[in-house]
């Protein structure tokens, strides 16, 4: 492997590389396999020839993948974000959502999670996972939280991110207000001064708003919001893990 395409790989870690190039990393078996699946373009895959050994596998990436490239272990461990990497690394080029999300909202019904300032990675990819099991129309990730290609953030998804409609750095205003247009009632979850989540009538055309642990729901959010809802409490904890109360939340929407 060339030093400098190594180097070009190791840049996607950053952000502002993530932009610049258009890539990102996808790292392991399984998201790789779901992308595949996906029918999701991949540029190019490391991979370390003792560890991954699986000819039909290597036989499939041949067929999909336009830069196949054999790594030492140590290539493969500097561009790895995992403690222990499996060996296989692909880059993936940035998807355009152009048009995708006004299709979307124009739905005559719809499920759409929001997302508020959620900055922990491993808290947003199960977040995505958890959307995918309730089969969630689209997720939309504001500009205040972490970045959906961050590789923490990719890895943790298990692939989930190839499955729906997943929208990166969204001005929040903005799209509450283009729901509310489409008709789209909105739900905030919060702690306080709203109604038992259990006893709510969700809409056929619902968006609803999880804010960050640590701070919750942004009040310029808020105040755009049809009605505030929450989980009810029965020990002292002083919140809930964002991810946990995405999936209670979507749970009693898709349960009843």
């Amino acid at each position: 492997m060339s030093k400098s395409k190594l180097a070009e790989i190791k840049k996607l870690h950053q952000k502002k590389y993530r932009e610049e190039m258009g890539l990102y990393i996808v790292e392991g078996r399984k998201s790789i396999d779901e992308a595949l699946d996906a029918g999701v373009e991949i540029k190019s895959v490391v991979y370390d020839e003792k560890k991954v050994n699986d000819a039909a596998f290597l036989s499939r990436l041949r067929k999909s993948v336009k830069d196949l490239i054999s790594a030492k272990p140590k290539e493969i461990e500097s561009l790895s974000d995992a403690v222990t990497s499996q060996g296989l690394i692909a880059v993936l080029p940035i998807g355009t959502s152009s048009g995708a999300l006004d299709k979307v909202l124009k739905r005559e019904s719809a499920l759409v999670v929001t997302l508020d300032g959620i900055k922990d990675p491993g808290n947003l990819g199960t977040i995505i996972r958890t959307c995918d099991w309730f089969g969630v129309d689209a997720l939309l990730i504001g500009k205040n939280s972490v970045d959906l290609y961050n590789p923490k953030v990719v890895r943790a998804t298990m692939g989930s991110m190839f499955h729906f409609p997943v929208f990166n750095e969204i001005d929040l205003v903005n799209i509450s207000t283009q729901s509310h247009k489409e008709g789209f009632s909105i739900y905030s979850a919060e702690l306080s001064g709203s109604d038992d989540v259990r006893k709510t009538e969700f809409s056929k055309k619902s968006l609803i708003v999880i804010g960050s642990e640590s701070h919750g729901v942004s009040e310029e959010i808020s105040r755009l919001a049809d009605k505030k809802i929450s989980i009810p409490k029965f020990g002292q904890a002083e919140s809930l893990n964002a991810a946990m109360a995405c999936g209670i939340i979507l749970s009693h929407i898709k349960l009843r």
